[in-house]
């Protein structure tokens, strides 16, 4: 090799020393950001939102958590219960964003409505019979246009899989909001669990009724109450081992709910559960929530004071709107 090519190499190596490894760096973080689960509350519909941070998770699961899942509760495989739909367990990112602390109620629909002049084809109140406030409860019988109306109209937007698994399970890769210990009548609004009457429905309840199943973020009711739709097909997941098992049902054929209700089973209180509708079908068991991406300078402007100081006024409302019959 002649001295002015061997030199030439040696610029070009020196260079790519300098460069950063693909995927090492961190990108840079915004000093302003606020602390996970810092609350605010947002002027287009009054709901209590939470701060989910940006940054990798875990999302999915794979084979062994699957069957020890499974086997925990009392199912003979994971297929019983989809699992495989789920797979496989792996490290995603997202950008930081707000997420509704609670499922949209039926108080913030008829809101909606009465600014909007809606009509649905379906009443979103509860099912006859029900206890408390019904302004309290989450709007059901809501189709996923629906809920992607009520989001457009609010300056919001539904979640995405990924940031709705990621507000409900946090950062170190629990199965549940609360943890990974099977769900039990304190942590969510569900099914009959008990041996007698297994997965029978049961019925929703006010919107945070079960503070003890919170997400890491605050969240209330990502495990049981309603299923939420998200803004995602239900498409199997890249690198999916199983994915054949899902091609009879996929295809822009359905799309994604996630968090189980009080109508289906306690497997699906799972955060990495998966379920889909068809656009336009939907039951008294399925409801939805918002995410809101802020502006940038958002966090360093005096409207991010303005929106954090109302929370402790709107939870001090929902309070005493809970203690209504």
């Amino acid at each position: 090799m002649s001295p002015a090519r061997c030199s030439a190499v040696v610029a070009i190596i020196s260079l790519l020393l300098q460069l950063p490894a693909s995927g090492a760096a961190e990108p840079e973080k915004d000093a302003t950001e606020p602390a996970a689960g810092t609350a605010i509350v947002h002027p287009s519909d009054n709901a209590v939102m939470v701060y989910v941070p940006g940054g990798e998770f875990t999302m999915g699961i794979d084979r062994p958590e699957a069957e020890r899942l499974a086997a925990d509760l009392g199912y003979k495989d994971y297929h019983v219960i989809a699992a495989e739909e789920w797979f496989p367990k792996r490290k995603v990112r997202v950008e930081g964003f707000f997420i509704d602390k609670y499922e949209v109620t039926v108080g913030q629909w008829n809101d909606y409505v009465k600014k909007t002049g809606y009509k649905s084809a379906l009443p979103k109140v509860p099912e006859p019979g029900f206890k408390g406030n019904a302004d309290l409860f989450p709007a059901v019988s809501v189709t996923w246009a629906e809920a992607q109306q009520y989001a457009n109209w609010a300056r919001k937007a539904l979640p995405s899989e990924r940031e709705w698994e990621k507000a409900a399970r946090g950062t170190d890769g629990r199965l549940f909001p609360w943890g990974n210990e099977l769900p039990t009548a304190e942590r969510g609004v569900f099914v009959d669990l008990s041996k007698e009457k297994k997965n029978q429905g049961t019925h929703t309840e006010m919107v945070g009724s079960k503070p003890a199943g919170a997400s890491p973020y605050g969240c209330m009711d990502m495990a049981g109450n309603a299923y939420e739709w998200t803004s995602d097909w239900f498409e199997p997941y890249p690198n999916n081992p199983e994915y054949e098992r899902m091609l009879p049902y996929t295809g822009h054929k359905n799309g994604v709910l996630r968090g189980g209700s009080f109508y289906h089973a306690d497997h699906a209180y799972c955060a990495a559960k998966r379920f889909g509708f068809q656009p336009q079908e939907t039951y008294y068991h399925v409801g939805f929530r918002c995410t809101w991406t802020p502006p940038a300078g958002y966090f360093a402007s005096p409207q991010f004071k303005v929106d954090q100081e109302k929370t402790k006024d709107r939870e001090a409302q929902i309070a005493r709107e809970r203690e209504q019959k």
